[in-house]
């Protein structure tokens, strides 16, 4: 009987939100594509891995269309349509997580609900392990202020306190899980500082999308977590229209890999 309800109840959302498109024909649609590729030039392991058995690393292409209001994507394996009031999603993978912080519920397949009536937004998701979340988040002009919970028990808040060029973000979970964040706004890039406590204590520092010359952007990271020290290294150069080389390097514990990647993207 519970299961037939949730089923009418889902049934009945999918009317309210999608019934107006069924009727648009497909020669008023706006539909558009995207798509990207990426290749593994070499890695720690030496020129085009895996090269002796079966050819170059190639993953498979991530791809989005989108119709009207639909839209559909491999890169997160969902389908979503949007309305005024909100958006409906059927995702591949859900978890609901407590912001950063972690207890989610099981992963599984499941819709995400989301509505905006501003300055308020509002979210639900349920999954096909019977598990639950709902959010919520109040956007003021000087801050915004947002609770989660989920079946699992787990609950937490979100506090966002712009200060331009600043952001100071602070988080809290049951358990005593906690995130305190501050992110500076450069001309071109960001830096961030952050402290964070789950089942251990990690600080870490960032610097983001910094141009280092007219094409290519800088990333770099440090992390410690109980004492041991992880340290990465990005930099994207565009090489022409779509197509970017991606060079990475990490350091932990004294571990060294790397890598350089083309992606294509359209």
């Amino acid at each position: 009987m519970k299961k037939g309800l949730i089923g009418i109840v889902v049934l009945a959302l999918v009317v309210l939100f999608c019934g107006p498109t069924l009727a648009v024909t497909l020669e008023s649609l706006d539909v558009s594509v995207e798509a990207s590729l990426e290749w593994t030039i070499f890695d720690e392991t030496g020129l085009m891995p895996g090269a002796t058995e079966d050819g170059p690393t190639l993953a498979l292409p991530d791809l989005t269309i989108a119709v009207g209001a639909w839209k559909a994507s491999t890169d997160g394996n969902y389908i979503k349509y949007t309305a005024e009031i909100g958006s409906i999603s059927l995702k591949n993978s859900i978890d609901y997580g407590i912001y950063d912080l972690g207890n989610g519920i099981t992963e599984a397949q499941g819709i995400l609900l989301n509505t905006e009536m501003a300055p308020l937004s509002l979210d639900l998701v349920y999954t096909a392990e019977q598990e639950y979340g709902i959010g919520g988040k109040y956007n003021a002009d000087a801050f915004s202020l947002g609770g989660k919970y989920n079946s699992t028990g787990a609950y937490g808040v979100e506090l966002v306190y712009p200060i331009a060029p600043i952001t100071l973000t602070g988080q809290y979970a049951i358990g005593s899980a906690y995130l305190v964040k501050g992110a500076y706004a450069l001309d071109a890039g960001e830096i961030t500082l952050q402290y964070k406590v789950t089942d251990a204590a990690e600080i870490s520092a960032g610097l983001a999308d910094f141009p280092i010359a007219a094409t290519t952007l800088l990333g770099l990271t440090a992390a410690s977590t109980d004492g041991s020290m992880t340290i990465t290294g990005t930099t994207a150069t565009t090489l022409a229209e779509g197509v970017t080389l991606t060079l990475d390097v990490a350091s932990t514990e004294g571990v060294i890999t790397y890598s350089g990647k083309i992606g294509v993207s359209f």
